[in-house]
């Protein structure tokens, strides 16, 4: 490990440790974590539910009448989402094996661990559960290695800074969607969960 002192973890906030996933996403860049999407969704359904645009979206703009609807359905429910406190508060995948990975280990993140990514090494160890490796690779995947990459800054530079970096792009207007992957990453991982069944 570069950072003897657990990358600084002593000099972060207990709020800012729910900053951090444990598989490198920064949550405080997710749009999810910070709900903007969610208060633009309310605001938009409740523009386009009081104008009625159902009813005249059809005549004056040749829309489908169902797919307005549909898409005010999908506004609604999305406006009424949680938002995501983050995964060391409660928040991601509840059965997430990086996670139990990381709380087996007593880290905060994978960027504490010398098998980073996920036996690194090719060795292989009983006390971490087997789920993680195919986890993380899911997860790298899906967003376009930043994750991995966060580990890696995180580690070079220890956390307290990694998150000040990481405040200043997300003030910038950096978002996660900026880096996720366009492909069906998850989709496909599920259909072939449910092919293996």
């Amino acid at each position: 490990m570069q950072n003897p002192k657990g990358l600084d973890r002593h000099k972060m906030t207990e709020q800012e440790t729910c900053l951090i996933a444990p598989c490198g996403i920064y949550c405080g860049a997710c749009d999810i974590f910070l709900g903007r999407s969610r208060d633009l969704a309310k605001e938009l359904h409740r523009i386009i539910d009081g104008f009625n645009f159902a009813d005249v979206g059809p005549v004056f703009m040749g829309m489908e009448q169902q797919r307005i609807l549909d898409f005010i359905t999908i506004l609604n429910k999305w406006g009424q989402g949680d938002r995501c406190p983050g995964c060391w508060a409660g928040g991601g995948n509840p059965v997430c094996a990086v996670r139990a990975c990381a709380q087996n280990q007593g880290f905060l993140t994978c960027a504490e661990c010398d098998r980073m990514p996920c036996n690194a090494r090719g060795q292989d160890d009983e006390s971490r559960p087997r789920d993680a490796a195919p986890w993380l690779k899911l997860i790298t995947r899906r967003y376009a290695h930043w994750n991995i990459d966060n580990l890696e800054r995180a580690r070079e530079i220890g956390y307290r800074q990694f998150i000040d970096e990481m405040q200043q792009k997300v003030a910038g207007g950096f978002l996660t969607g900026d880096v996720i992957s366009t492909e069906m990453v998850l989709t496909e991982a599920f259909k072939r969960m449910q092919a293996e069944k």
